[in-house]
């Protein structure tokens, strides 16, 4: 089970093929869109519990579980791959059943890239956008993503696909998080509850031309990365140059994961974004 967080309600939505579970934070406010935050590759809507109370000061939070993870569960096994495409599909269609005609997107690693095809296919439907550490790149072949991912069981997985533990260090390694005791074994369990719905979704990040769509993106954009990030900074320079109403921030004493590392410098860096006219 996620760590129980500061949420109002939760809910879920039956979208074909599967439920997608939503949490909500604060009140509708008269002329701002509602907040809506995804979450990491292997995280769950809990990632965001301790920057939510911040954003939802004077405005509505909703933060979902993408499909596989956390609350949110499908019919049968999981894909080969679930692509971006057909998951920004299935939040369009939660946004219309919830009657949001246009939100405030925010999204973090497996969330973010998410985020691309959702604001540049539907860009009628984002007001702003913000993407947090964020695996910004180009389309892969099959053949690369069986080498980049499939090839991956060893170390991250199990001969079954289902995520193996993770030891703290390698969030150091990788992407350089600051407190990475606390995160790392939260990690382990919502790695636990996407199960063999991870690799799928990072199939998916692969096979999407991410970096080539960002040109299509209207919403004004900012783009985060932590202080100490070893993994995300290298998209940076291309997606700066892609964005037609981008801006970048930097939250200070934090690795990739910033809204975990430091809740209250990224609620700030997010909210200031959000709160500009």
């Amino acid at each position: 089970m996620p760590p129980k967080g500061p949420w109002t309600r939760q809910g879920d939505l039956r979208r074909a093929g599967g439920v997608l579970h939503y949490a909500v934070i604060g009140e509708p406010a008269a002329g701002k869109p509602p907040v809506v935050l995804l979450h990491k590759l292997g995280g769950w809507l809990s990632d965001w519990r301790f920057v939510a109370p911040l954003l939802a000061q004077g405005r509505q939070v909703y933060a979902f579980d993408l499909p596989g993870h956390g609350g949110s569960h499908w019919d049968g096994a999981a894909p080969y791959i679930q692509s971006l495409g057909e998951t920004a599909a299935l939040l369009v269609g939660a946004f219309d059943e919830l009657g949001f005609d246009k939100v405030d997107l925010i999204g973090t690693s497996l969330g973010g890239c998410l985020a691309v095809p959702l604001a540049a296919f539907w860009p009628e439907r984002i007001n702003k956008l913000a993407l947090v550490s964020c695996a910004l790149g180009h389309r892969r072949s099959l053949a690369e993503i069986k080498a980049a991912v499939d090839d991956k069981q060893g170390a991250l997985f199990d001969k079954n696909g289902d995520p193996v533990p993770t030891p703290p260090e390698l969030l150091t390694q990788i992407f350089g998080i600051v407190n990475t005791g606390p995160i790392n074994a939260e990690g382990i369990l919502s790695r636990k509850a996407a199960g063999k719905w991870i690799q799928p979704s990072e199939r998916g990040v692969a096979i999407t031309e991410i970096a080539g769509t960002m040109n299509r993106i209207a919403a004004p954009t900012l783009l985060v990365y932590g202080q100490f990030d070893k993994a995300y900074p290298k998209f940076r320079p291309s997606a700066e140059a892609a964005l037609k109403r981008g801006k970048t921030a930097v939250v200070e004493n934090s690795g990739a994961f910033v809204m975990q590392d430091n809740p209250p410098a990224t609620a700030r860096v997010l909210k200031a974004f959000l709160d500009e006219a």
